[in-house]
């Protein structure tokens, strides 16, 4: 493993693996700036990278150039880099492996390989990708965070291996088919030594030209915080979000077409956030069995006809919403997805 360079083994005896990428799944840098925050908050050791030599086409991932005092010249190359952070004892938190680097052009299989290995030597439970896509969204709505897994009873398993209580955590599994990101090589390469894998992407507003969208951050964040279990301060963040709304406002000033074009995506927006906290029927149908089965003595020997999961009356009109599902902004990426 001469690409895999290591100062140190910290043999965390378990952990939960997060990691992120630059470049295509980073839309706004959304996703590794969430990633070095946590490293920053957590004060997570550095203790080793991957040789960027075998894994890039520099013609295509061109290094960077900069001047220095005195006339002095660096050329910076393209870096991935692990962290650890050890959780104190009877804290609650997990112990933390972080991965942030810039997702390569070559060997993926090696690349992913690498880092799995690391991850298993130091009893990894969980893998969480994270990344950020452009997608059809208002950015004067709260920024929305989809997550998604390949594990079947992902709350469960956490309970298990983790001791996290997480029942919240229903993530669907990914629909998405076509081109693929770093992201589903390292989910695979996970999966081969039995490690189950979230992925939780952030949503950027597709029409905003920004290099960084510190409020997309900040979501991403809150969505991490459950697995890690560890304070997050967010107060940077969030006056950092509140300027940027600022700065937001006045640059649409006057723009008819696009702030038009905004409310057309809140309409949109708010739908679909309306239809997706309506319980399915069958939900509905589980639900009210588990109430009478709870009210019901042991010695109730009534039987229970349970609901005629064919009856759809009072179904919701869910079918009636004119929502476009091919949108190409967000269909054409793999993020909401694994």
């Amino acid at each position: 493993m001469a690409e895999l360079n290591l100062t140190e083994q910290p043999d965390l005896g378990d952990c939960v693996v997060i990691a992120a990428w630059a470049g295509w799944p980073d839309a706004a840098e959304s996703a590794t700036r969430a990633v070095r925050e946590l490293i920053r908050q957590m004060r997570a050791v550095k203790f080793g990278s991957i040789d960027h030599e075998q894994f890039y086409v520099f013609t295509e991932h061109r290094p960077v150039v900069s001047n220095g005092p005195r006339g002095s010249r660096t050329l910076s190359w393209p870096t991935n880099e692990l962290y650890y952070h050890r959780a104190p004892v009877g804290s609650g938190a997990k112990n933390v492996l972080l991965i942030v680097g810039e997702e390569p052009d070559l060997r993926w299989g090696a690349y992913t390989g690498y880092l799995a290995s690391v991850a298993r030597s130091n009893g990894a439970n969980l893998l969480i990708t994270v990344g950020a896509l452009l997608d059809s969204v208002p950015h004067t709505r709260p920024p929305r965070v989809m997550g998604t897994t390949t594990t079947e009873n992902i709350s469960e398993i956490l309970g298990q291996r983790l001791e996290l209580a997480l029942p919240s955590i229903n993530y669907p599994k990914p629909n998405y088919e076509g081109p693929s990101g770093i992201t589903s090589a390292m989910i695979e390469a996970f999966n081969k030594h039995d490690i189950p894998s979230v992925s939780i992407w952030g949503h950027a507003p597709h029409y905003l030209q920004v290099t960084y969208n510190p409020a997309i951050t900040m979501a991403i964040l809150r969505e991490l915080q459950p697995f890690v279990q560890v304070d997050i301060d967010y107060s940077a963040l969030e006056k950092q979000a509140e300027e940027f709304d600022k700065n937001l406002v006045k640059a649409l000033e006057g723009q008819k077409d696009l702030t038009a074009y905004v409310q057309k995506l809140e309409e949109r927006f708010d739908t679909e956030e309306e239809a997706r906290d309506r319980p399915e029927p069958r939900e509905l149908m589980l639900e009210l069995e588990a109430f009478l089965r709870s009210e019901r003595s042991p010695d109730d020997d009534l039987e229970l006809d349970p609901p005629d999961p064919t009856d759809l009356t009072g179904q919701d009109d869910r079918d009636s919403l004119d929502v476009d599902e091919n949108e190409p902004d967000s269909s054409d990426k793999e993020d909401t997805v694994s």
